[in-house]
């Protein structure tokens, strides 16, 4: 439960990201739809960016840290499962070399900016850390 607690922030963009990764777009987007090209590749690494930078900010402020490497590890995994996920086991996803990149990329990013930023309280703040932001 406490780890629920700690970490419900980056659960919950976990699940969307699954999700997203998983259903049937086809007839939810036209393909008339372009926001630019190579929108799903800023999409891919949109995601996977928040979601290392949250479980980043969640991890430090947790009693217990997960250590930083498995966050990567792990994160970087997951992208690269979902790939394999949408090419094995569906008919209308496919699995991409270049989305996996992107999601690995998303995660580098977003890490870094964590390491950048872990020391400014704005960002504890931001994320709603009620009290004794900075460790």
């Amino acid at each position: 439960m406490l780890f629920l607690q700690n970490y419900w922030r980056s659960i919950l963009l976990f699940v969307i990201i699954v999700f997203l990764s998983t259903i049937n777009t086809n007839n939810l987007v036209s393909d008339e739809i372009h926001f630019f090209k190579h929108f799903d590749k800023f999409a891919h690494f949109t995601m996977y960016f928040s979601l290392s930078f949250v479980f980043f900010i969640e991890n430090h402020k947790s009693i217990r840290p997960i250590r930083k490497r498995w966050i990567v590890l792990d994160t970087i995994v997951l992208g690269i499962a979902l790939e394999f996920i949408q090419f094995l086991f569906t008919n209308y996803r496919t699995g991409n070399f270049y989305d996996a990149v992107f999601n690995t990329l998303g995660v580098v990013a977003g890490s870094a900016l964590y390491f950048l930023l872990r020391n400014n309280g704005f960002i504890y703040k931001l994320m709603l850390f009620k009290k004794n932001y900075n460790k």
